[in-house]
């Protein structure tokens, strides 16, 4: 039996909904499995993601971390990489980052550890539209990234992290052979293969 957090964000650019989230809630409501889900919801606001992620972490000492965020339509994408700069956006409380990096002194670019490509294969052959990317997007998620690798560093429990970028929460899509739209059912089902998939890789 192993401790997985899993994570989501809020709400952002004036939606109602973030699609992270409910996939997030949707995984650890029901997941049939013997391990132990934990569920944080993180704060679109700069610098705080990581604090939030120190505290669970330090909280459950999970051996997994799975964290979400609302990308882009059309499919699924996991980060390979987050680089230790912040867009010029505005977060959650109107408060633009102002040209700080990530982590002062931190290294340029942080590479993902997870085996992406593993992850990948697998979940394609069950029909399910998902690509590796190198822009995890300069904003809260390319900031969790960077923050979760940081964390794993110096962290011997935490065998694996991994950012995943899910469709905007009801939009279209093509999902195992269909077209289909982003909501709950559909997040679940992905989030359990997901699930399955990584575990796979940590047996």
């Amino acid at each position: 039996m192993s401790h997985i957090l899993v994570t989501g964000f809020t709400p952002f650019d004036g939606r109602s909904q973030n699609a992270s989230w409910v996939a997030a809630r949707q995984l650890c409501s029901s997941h049939n499995t013997k391990h132990v889900l934990h569920l944080a919801r993180l704060p679109v606001l700069w610098g705080q993601p990581r604090s939030q992620i120190t505290t669970a972490v330090s909280r459950w000492k999970p051996r997994i971390i799975i964290s979400l965020g609302e990308g882009k339509p059309g499919g699924f994408t996991l980060e390979s990489r987050a680089r230790n700069t912040r867009s010029e956006r505005p977060d959650n409380d109107a408060r633009l980052p102002c040209g700080e990096p990530i982590k002062c002194a931190g290294e340029a670019i942080i590479h993902s550890t997870a085996p992406l490509a593993a992850i990948t294969q697998d979940l394609q052959s069950k029909g399910i539209n998902i690509e590796v990317s190198e822009d995890a997007g300069a904003y809260l998620c390319e900031e969790l990234l960077y923050g979760l690798e940081d964390i794993k560093s110096s962290c011997p429990h935490l065998d694996l992290v991994l950012f995943v970028h899910v469709p905007p929460f009801g939009t279209q899509l093509q999902y195992r052979g269909h077209t289909s739209h982003c909501d709950a059912p559909l997040l679940h089902n992905f989030t359990l293969s997901l699930l399955r998939s990584v575990l796979l890789q940590v047996a």
